[in-house]
């Protein structure tokens, strides 16, 4: 298991009904308190070494941290950089979790090209910082958006033949439903089967429930709030569990909207929505990084720094939260709240779909739980049990 953790899912039955669901994490929710008294070095390689998942999001939170508490400079042009790497994580993650989780059958084998295309992925990152590593508080050179163009056009291409296939353009495929069912029809790529069996089964509706979305919370209310251990394990606010995921930030997109009125916002609008968030993501990565420059990065620390900083980035899974209090170049406290926190709280979006399901037998009631945790949150590790009453 990972530092990330992973969600156990507890589902007592009674014949054919629900009688009880238990959702808990073993997120190790205090290990930021290996960071106090640590100095800024030692916590930006402790982080890098802890979180493989969303790995650079977490960086560039610590990063942005530093900024805020002006300990380091960061440059427009350094910003941008990093986000564009932000971006591509994003995608990778999507798309590892389609490669493995997107199954129309048990028997059916990974796509090889996928391979190939995360390899792409790890290019542009070497190849935008030619020397030191990004993210890190060493010296590095930030090469010109120009140095990867060739590559991001690579991983464009590879991204449209693996995922929407040959004969159609992303932009044609997801400009309505009626686009996007005929894509689903018609194409034989790994993504239209898996939906197409979802569409065409009776899961389309799976999961089906009320959401609600993250809103923005006051910067100064909610750094009280992440002062409370309580709210990190099960944060909530005003009373009410929200979410926060792929969904939730592609919601508003047209195709979402129609998808939300057909089928509701069970599985088969959240799984379009994780790929959907793929290319809106690409059509960023193509066009809104090109005036990133050449720029060598050296950081001058301010060793008298004292104050407080909070930042949010969206990460793969939804919104990640980092605050640290800071003095004398150590940290005195560091806080995260990580977005499965939000999208797996026991009494959140989860437990409302499993209690709305209908189902046969425990296989069937299992096999139906994973493709609501999946299509929660592509991200997440998890167990299942489903016992009797």
């Amino acid at each position: 298991m990972s530092i990330e953790g992973e969600i156990a899912v507890k589902v007592t039955v009674d014949f054919d009904s629900v009688k009880e669901v238990s959702i808990t994490s073993s997120r190790p929710l205090h290990i930021t308190q290996l960071f106090a008294e640590q100095p800024i070095q030692k916590v930006a390689t402790t982080l890098d070494a802890l979180y493989q998942l969303c790995n650079t999001a977490h960086r560039f939170a610590f990063l942005r941290l530093l900024d805020k508490c002006k300990v380091i400079g960061l440059s427009q042009n350094e910003i941008t950089a990093y986000q564009l790497l932000l971006d591509l994580e994003t995608i990778r993650e999507h798309c590892f979790s389609i490669a493995t989780k997107w199954r129309a059958n048990d028997n059916q084998t990974i796509n090889k090209s996928m391979i190939d295309l995360l390899t792409t992925i790890r290019a542009i990152n070497s190849s935008l910082f030619s020397s030191g590593s990004p993210l890190s508080l060493e010296d590095k050179t930030l090469q010109s958006f120009g140095s990867i163009a060739p590559l991001v056009a690579k991983l464009a291409k590879q991204l449209t033949i693996i995922l929407i296939g040959k004969q159609f353009h992303p932009e044609t495929v997801f400009d309505s439903r009626g686009s996007f069912d005929y894509w689903i029809a018609t194409q034989s790529s790994d993504c239209a089967i898996f939906l197409h069996h979802i569409q065409q089964s009776k899961f389309k509706d799976l999961g089906n429930a009320k959401t609600n979305f993250l809103p923005n919370i006051a910067t100064k209310e909610l750094a009280t709030l992440l002062n409370n251990d309580a709210f990190i394990s099960q944060p909530s606010y005003q009373n009410r569990c929200y979410e926060t995921t792929p969904y939730a930030r592609q919601n508003k997109h047209l195709l979402m909207q129609q998808l939300l009125d057909t089928y509701g916002s069970g599985v088969f609008t959240r799984s379009s929505a994780q790929l959907l968030e793929i290319f809106e993501l690409l059509k960023r990565v193509k066009n809104n990084y090109t005036q990133i420059h050449n720029e060598h990065i050296h950081y001058e620390v301010n060793t008298s720094a004292d104050t407080m900083a909070m930042v949010d980035i969206d990460a793969a899974r939804g919104k990640l939260i980092h605050t640290l209090t800071i003095k004398d170049e150590k940290i005195k406290a560091y806080r995260i709240l990580s977005p499965t926190q939000w999208n797996f709280h026991p009494q959140g979006v989860l437990k409302q779909m499993i209690t709305s399901i209908n189902f046969e037998n425990k296989q069937d009631f299992n096999a139906k739980i994973k493709l609501l945790v999946n299509a929660i949150d592509p991200c997440v590790g998890y167990q299942i049990e489903v016992v009797d009453a």
